[in-house]
């Protein structure tokens, strides 16, 4: 479900890209570092622009440096990290396990059984450092997946579940950021499963699987339907942000969330005129 949260790269300049690309490569590491070798597969880019908001927000120090890895082994990569990468790594590990709890009750899938144990210790670890972000996803998730279960076709209880789960996810530490930070990321949350949603519709059509717009004739339709539904949270996310106080690296934030989530519903829009 993750995977939204991107920039609009041609309408970055070429060095706010460049330090987007370092945060990404300092989450990597940071995961790597933390959790071992095999967490760098729960890289995200969602996780990323967590880190980025949160180093803006508390106005964190960062730390600069280059080395290589497995991905780019000749040449040096030059990385960024802060103290948000640690917060992060851990809930991109968090976010995985979970993700492969999931798979494993809709469909039994090998994989995500492999995936669950291999992460198995590493996220009893962080369930015991961070309770409250657990609490809320468990309960969250789980409420979200019963009403999938059920076959609801109730769009704003559904994207409301998963905006509360990252909402908490937003909410590094308890104080005066909290509550904006707690809006800014319940509302991503909402626009995220709706857009997952519309970019999955087609496939679970095929697969005869949950989609809480299964009832539309057409793609077109769907996304008809969505799209206010999408403005609406987004522009509600946005505005929670614009309440923080975020300097450094602000732009690329605001790429992100007023440009970059559109990536994917812009494309699909687009093949869809091509083949009118």
């Amino acid at each position: 479900m993750f995977g939204y949260v991107r920039v609009r790269k041609p309408e970055l300049k070429i060095r706010e890209y460049d330090c987007y690309k370092c945060y990404y490569c300092g989450l990597c590491r940071s995961l790597k570092r933390s959790y071992g070798i095999s967490a760098e597969l729960l890289l995200s880019y969602d996780l990323t622009f967590l880190t980025l908001l949160l180093s803006s927000v508390y106005d964190l120090k960062t730390r600069k440096y280059r080395s290589r890895c497995i991905v780019h082994p000749f040449r040096k990569q030059l990385r960024i990290e802060s103290d948000a990468d640690s917060y992060s790594s851990a809930m991109s590990v968090l976010l995985g396990y979970l993700h492969f709890d999931d798979d494993i009750n809709d469909s039994k899938s090998i994989k995500a059984s492999f995936g669950k144990l291999l992460f198995r210790r590493r996220a009893y670890s962080i369930e015991k450092e961070y309770p409250r972000q657990t609490d809320t996803l468990r309960k969250e998730l789980s409420a979200l997946h019963d009403l999938e279960k059920q076959g609801s076709h109730d769009i704003d209880a559904l994207c409301s579940h998963f905006g509360n789960a990252l909402g908490e996810i937003f909410v590094w530490r308890d104080d005066i950021f909290s509550r904006y930070l707690r809006q800014m990321g319940y509302f991503l949350g909402r626009f995220i499963y709706v857009m997952d949603a519309v970019d999955d519709w087609e496939k679970d059509r095929r697969n005869n699987e949950f989609n809480p717009y299964s009832d539309e004739a057409s793609l077109k339709e769907v996304m008809e339907k969505a799209k206010p539904l999408m403005l609406k949270d987004i522009s509600a996310s946005a505005d929670a942000f614009e309440m923080l106080p975020a300097v450094d690296n602000a732009e690329i934030i605001r790429n992100i969330i007023y440009a970059g989530v559109w990536n994917r519903f812009d494309k699909i829009t687009e093949e869809l005129n091509g083949s009118i």
